[in-house]
């Protein structure tokens, strides 16, 4: 029976196994971002736009519509997302590091990820996002693994899923741009015919993102895949608002003595912003959209005035991006393990040990692959781990440029590939080169 030796196979029936007993355990969980997509959901469904703010792309409300705006419904499906996530990860990295064991067990890192598990069974888009863009990765680097260049639909299959991407989360919007730069480079053509390939697959991107975006621009006045570029830069200048020009006097006073309050009772500014809406709303008679393009006009003009304090902001947002991020019920590593059962908080450590060490390894690796000749010639520099690299550190950068708070959170979609890489560099240093361990030649 061939089906005993297919990984997949095992893969997939592990992957049920642990989501069945998962979602027996651990109740559905909603957001505060819940309730937005369902709303943007039905009203994309029935055409009333009564008041739509634009805050949430289209793909994740248009999946709970397709959902029947059913929870128990759509968390299945995005279980059935998370096991096709795992063997995407297996198919990546089996070609990657050239081992078909190896790279069952990296599809099981994620099949067994309590975080990602949390998610999944949570009312928020982070596992559609990480499995379109997991979906990707894997059709590009199956033409890298090849050493074909991509038919014209290829490019455009890759770029309806980029743009699917783009329209999941907002924080992948520079994910074409990215993607493009790498598949021109890719390529190796002459550059009128880079540029050509790299146009045709932007061409669904323009499409797709154009037509949400004019939409946008017909209902809220921006032409944008989402308004929220002004609170993001908010959560970094809401530290040091003091510094704004008087003429956003009344909004300053507003957000200062919101901060005060987040920072007595919670300990730190995040959350300050979002608390201050509906004060500010009604103050200024602003849209949601509208407020947040003057947020955005405080945020520069102050950034304007106290640089150094931004990219001191910036610099933590960064450093934030990779830590352990624990969805459940206590929200957070220091919640689940100070306030959880004995259960709870053995995995949320163990959790966030094991993060904590592939992130590491994660970090040093380049470093020393092309510091040490011994490691240069054991593991190589691929096209495809220069782009993973390029992937995660531009994701956190990115991110950590407009955005103070819920970094980790917005790891979520790239942190199966940290995982992946440091799992598979720890298999290659630690256990014994064996047939179907070790990395082939």
């Amino acid at each position: 029976m061939p089906w005993i030796r297919n990984k997949v196979f095992w893969l997939i029936v592990i992957s049920i196994a642990v989501r069945l007993a998962f979602g027996c355990m651990y109740p559905i969980k909603r957001f505060p971002d819940t309730a937005g997509y369902f709303q943007t959901g039905r009203q994309l469904v029935s055409g009333d736009y009564n008041g739509y703010t634009g805050k949430r792309p289209p793909v994740y409300p248009l999946l709970v519509a397709a959902a029947g705006f059913n929870r128990h419904a759509l968390v299945w499906i995005q279980a059935a997302m998370g096991m096709g996530i795992s063997v995407l990860l297996y198919l990546i990295f089996s070609r990657l590091v050239k081992s078909e064991t190896v790279g069952f067990l990296l599809g099981l890192t994620y099949a067994f990820n309590p975080s990602q598990l949390m998610f999944e069974f949570s009312l928020s888009s982070e596992t559609t996002c990480t499995f379109f863009l997991t979906l990707l990765l894997y059709l590009f680097f199956r033409f890298t693994a090849r050493k074909v260049s991509p038919s014209r639909l290829d490019l455009l299959f890759l770029g309806l899923v980029c743009s699917i991407c783009v329209l999941t989360r907002a924080q992948f919007q520079t994910l074409p741009v990215f993607f493009a730069l790498f598949l021109a480079y890719y390529l190796k053509a002459k550059l009128g015919e880079s540029i050509w390939k790299a146009a045709v697959f932007l061409v669904p991107v323009a499409v797709l993102a154009g037509s949400w975006s004019g939409f946008q621009y017909r209902r809220i006045g921006q032409f944008t895949v989402s308004p929220d570029l002004g609170y993001g830069i908010m959560n970094h200048t809401i530290k040091f608002i003091e510094f704004a020009p008087e003429r956003y006097e009344s909004i300053k006073q507003v957000l200062i003595r919101h901060r005060e309050y987040k920072i007595q009772t919670k300990g730190e500014a995040y959350g300050s912003v979002a608390a201050s809406l509906p004060e500010l709303l009604e103050m200024t008679g602003l849209t949601y959209a509208g407020l947040s393009r003057k947020f955005a006009e405080i945020a520069f003009a102050t950034i304007r005035e106290k640089p150094f304090l931004y990219l001191a902001s910036v610099f933590r947002g960064f450093v934030r991006f990779f830590k352990p991020i624990w969805p459940g019920r206590l929200f957070g590593i220091r919640p689940a393990i100070s306030q959880g059962g004995t259960l709870l908080k053995v995995t949320a450590a163990l959790y966030a040990f094991i993060l904590l060490a592939c992130t590491f390894t994660f970090f040093v690796f380049p470093i020393l692959v092309h510091t040490i000749p011994r490691w240069r010639e054991s593991f190589g520099w691929t096209f495809e781990i220069t782009f993973i690299y390029v992937l995660v550190f531009g994701t956190a950068l990115i991110q950590a440029l407009v955005e103070f708070g819920e970094n980790a959170r917005y790891k979520t979609s790239v942190e199966p590939l940290i995982i992946c890489m440091a799992v598979w560099i720890i298999i290659k240093l630690f256990i014994p080169a064996k047939k179907g361990i070790a990395v082939e030649a």
